[in-house]
């Protein structure tokens, strides 16, 4: 178990901010791919916070988990940061698309349904997590036919690079610190990138920007809200269901997109099932493809669901193996390939194994350490959507589907 003692109820910094002069590590982004460093760590309970590196701006941002996590609900939890990722990079490349055919959007609605699954015991590690395909309905009032519509909406799922992530296998790869020192990985892939140094200082040095302070909340919880998409949230409030040894559940996350008059997207996830809470997260394009940076882009918070659902995993695994961890945190790389806005060539989408460096602080021997990462990986949901290859469904308005 974890003894960190840092919270999200402890801090006075709104749930998303851009950093101010960051000393984070960051990633070259060069002409060929889209580079995104996150350092995440643990806070308490099940709460985690980000330093998410795109090009030359940081974003800090937390997470935390729902009742059936024993969570304290009070920022989106994981696989909603993910959602909100791939809602924001379709939406992105829709507008693109229509862009380039001179095409004007009166309305864009955007709706992913994602769903995952668990089932096996953790303590005989045959525990494993799973994901499948995406589900895509775009929502259009447009200057144009409804077969231009849905031409359009086939195109921003093609060229999105959150999806191409999920239409691709890649397993990913790691390497592993404990206490200070880079252990060997013995089953999960290995990562031949040089090991970060741990990212612990990072956090205390993560300064609110003016910028950040002048505006509106980028993340915010949405309160009395029971339905989302036309539909009401689901009815199983269950305590502490993804706690036990035993597991076989499925997760039902839905995330809607709509696109305001400034310009920004403002996407609201909640988990459908088992029930949780409805967040509304804002979204705008990064400086690199012709974006304002007012709020973070779609795969500045796709990375940090990636990297926040692993460490949910990790605590959890230690939480039931009674583990003695005293803290846990990683520096994960995700590279992405261009969006269209880039003048990307779709048949050459592509995606990059996630590279994430391990770094616990732990009474436990390294062996103990190993199976933490490995149990870490085999039933992280995110981790298992990158290793698969999953065809999105898409649908617009009229029903059509692919």
């Amino acid at each position: 178990m974890s003894t960190v003692t840092d919270s999200i109820e402890s801090s006075n910094s709104p749930l998303v901010f851009k950093v101010v002069n960051s000393t984070a590590p960051v990633q070259s982004t060069n002409l060929d791919k889209i580079a995104i460093r996150t350092a995440t760590r643990a806070l308490a309970g099940m709460q985690k916070e980000a330093l998410v590196d795109y090009g030359a701006t940081t974003w800090r941002m937390v997470c935390d988990e729902g009742p059936w996590l024993n969570g304290t609900d009070l920022a989106p939890f994981p696989l909603g940061f993910f959602t909100a990722g791939l809602v924001a990079s379709y939406m992105s490349e829709y507008l693109s698309h229509a862009k380039r055919e001179n095409i004007v959007i009166n309305k864009l609605e955007v709706k992913v349904d994602n769903h995952y699954g668990m089932e096996g015991s953790l303590m005989k590690g045959t525990m494993i997590g799973s994901a499948l395909p995406v589900e895509v309905t775009f929502n259009v009032e447009a200057d144009t036919t409804k077969a231009m519509i849905q031409t359009l909406a086939y195109r921003a799922v093609a060229t999105s690079p959150a999806d191409a992530y999920l239409r691709h296998s890649k397993s990913s790869i790691f390497t592993l610190n404990q206490n200070d020192k880079q252990i060997e990985v013995t089953r999960v892939n290995v990562s031949d990138s040089i090991q970060p140094e741990k990212p612990s200082a990072l956090f205390n040095d993560a300064k609110v920007s003016l910028e950040s302070q002048a505006c509106a909340a980028i993340i915010e919880k949405c309160p009395e809200i029971d339905s989302l998409g036309g539909e009401k949230l689901g009815t199983v409030k269950s305590a502490a269901v993804g706690l036990e040894d035993n597991q076989k559940r499925q997760v039902h996350v839905r995330g809607v997109g709509t696109l305001r008059e400034d310009g920004l997207k403002a996407i609201e996830v909640a988990c459908f099932q088992p029930i949780g809470s409805v967040f509304r997260l804002l979204s705008d394009d990064s400086a690199l493809v012709g974006g304002s940076e007012r709020a973070p882009s779609g795969l500045a918070y796709l990375s940090a669901g990636l990297s926040y659902c692993f460490m949910t995993q990790l605590g959890r695994y230690a939480s039931v193996a009674k583990q003695k961890m005293n803290g846990y945190q990683i520096v994960q790389d995700t590279n992405f390939c261009l969006p269209v806005e880039l003048n990307f060539e779709p048949e050459l989408a592509n995606s990059f194994a996630v590279d994430t460096h391990v770094y616990i602080d732990t009474e436990e021997d390294e062996a103990a350490t190993q199976k933490l990462l490995d149990m870490g990986e085999q039933t992280c949901y995110l981790h298992a959507a990158c290793r698969a290859e999953l065809k999105t469904h898409v649908r617009t308005k009229n029903g059509q589907t692919s």
